[in-house]
């Protein structure tokens, strides 16, 4: 879905982390309130770069295997994904424009 934010389960992580170019995980849960305060800034992050990046987000408290496959310690945990493979991660919340920025430098 271009523009959007997919939501994942366990199931749907293999396939999506295998597709080429980049993707943006957002562990999160209902419960944590920086999570929630993150969601509008991913929302548009992910209108900001519809055709580079694909942002995703699963609710570890939903699937704790989840969580547990991506060693997640504290939400909300951002894991950026490159064709398969992890190569970076942000732990907490951070600003639209420092998220941007961090994105952009992984393009």
């Amino acid at each position: 879905m271009a523009g959007k934010v997919i939501d994942v389960t366990g199931a749907d992580f293999a396939e999506v982390t295998g597709q080429s170019g980049l993707t943006l995980f957002d562990l999160w849960s209902p419960t944590c309130a920086p999570c929630r305060m993150l969601a509008p800034v991913l929302d548009d992050l992910a209108v900001d770069f519809t055709g580079e990046v694909r942002i995703c987000k699963a609710d570890v408290s939903a699937d704790v295997a989840l969580g547990e496959r991506f060693a997640a310690r504290a939400l909300p945990t951002l894991a950026l994904y490159r064709d398969g493979r992890e190569v970076d991660r942000i732990v907490g919340t951070r600003s639209r424009a420092q998220l941007s920025n961090w994105l952009e430098s992984h393009l």
